[in-house]
């Protein structure tokens, strides 16, 4: 039973936003670019793991998707975690094509690219050992200290072509490529056949591990080392993606493509949440959004039916929650 769905990541939303609101000719376009692509990649790799993990049996395994915990200040992500009666599974989504070196000495993961050159990884078995003990260490910490914790480190293309450093004998017993999944997950279940809780203590683990998930926060400027005045304000044209639009007679107008809008001012406030802080004020978002009236912004704010804190004068308007997001309902 899926029990937490697969989210898109955080860090991923963050990089798409930096990518269109970015001032133009910025030095760090490239930068940002490269990075979208790193985790647009990641994301294709974990979606992938997810579509395979639906084939389970529904009644054998809870499954939870990114499950992010903390331990004693420590937070740590997993990419799916399967919990049965016998064991715990952590899966760990790799998306790296080409060919691929386990270096045992250094222990790290060496890409050939076609061009001579090479780039290093973290040996992902090296990074499932420390989620390994991260995640014992928190089940002992909440009193679920009940069940054995093993390992798959997960690879979606089949064309990755896996090799050791000359000389050496590499364990793969923990690495599969694509549906080699299933292959590996009955060696886990062969291995671990003793049930060790009953559908009480499996629920109670489940509803635990839910109440204890906390997405990390992430500071995109400052990773960056970006000032508020890198960053483009104003409406994005959700047909062009032009920035800005402008408002008149209750419609967003793109100058661009001269379609018109709407609510195209929702997307361009979660930015502003994204970007900045979860709650914004009247003139804060008259400034980014270009709005002149205050009785305008007012209105708009109002219909949104944001929740509020404060007087008229220093009234902030907070985002909605909803699942693992964060969005603007309207």
């Amino acid at each position: 039973m899926i029990c937490k769905e697969l989210p898109v990541p955080l860090m991923l939303i963050l990089t798409e936003i930096m990518k269109y609101r970015l001032i133009p000719g910025h030095f760090k376009h490239a930068e940002i670019e490269r990075d979208l692509a790193k985790r647009w990649a990641g994301f294709w790799g974990e979606i992938t793991l997810a579509t395979y993990v639906k084939e389970l049996p529904q009644d054998k395994y809870l499954i939870f998707h990114d499950i992010q915990l903390q331990l004693n200040g420590i937070h740590f992500q997993i990419d799916t975690l399967l919990i049965s009666k016998s064991y715990i599974l952590i899966l760990e989504a790799k998306n790296i094509i080409g060919t691929l070196f386990f270096d045992n000495l250094f222990k790290q993961l060496i890409r050939k690219n076609e061009d001579g050159s090479e780039e290093a990884f973290e040996d992902p078995r090296v990074q499932c050992q420390r989620l390994q003990s991260l995640l014992k260490r928190w089940m002992i910490k909440n009193g679920l200290n009940l069940l054995p914790i093993d390992y798959l480190v997960f690879f979606k293309s089949v064309n990755t072509i896996l090799k050791t450093t000359p000389g050496e004998i590499a364990d793969f017993s923990r690495v599969c490529k694509a549906r080699d999944i299933f292959n590996k997950i009955e060696v886990m279940e062969n291995r671990y056949t003793h049930e060790w809780i009953d559908n009480q203590a499996l629920n109670s683990m489940s509803k635990i591990l839910l109440s204890q998930h906390s997405q990390k926060q992430i500071n995109i400027l400052e990773k960056y080392a970006l000032m508020q005045k890198d960053i483009r304000s104003g409406v994005r044209c959700p047909e062009c993606l032009n920035i800005a639009m402008n408002y008149k007679r209750g419609k967003w107008r793109c100058p661009i493509c001269k379609i018109s809008c709407k609510d195209a001012h929702i997307e361009s406030l979660n930015d502003y949440f994204y970007l900045y802080k979860p709650f914004i004020s009247n003139s804060e978002f008259r400034h980014f959004l270009h709005i002149s009236s205050n009785d305008i912004a007012q209105k708009i704010l109002l219909s949104l039916k944001l929740p509020s804190t404060g007087t008229t004068k220093d009234r902030k308007y907070h985002l909605h929650p909803k699942g693992d997001s964060l969005c603007v309902l309207p």
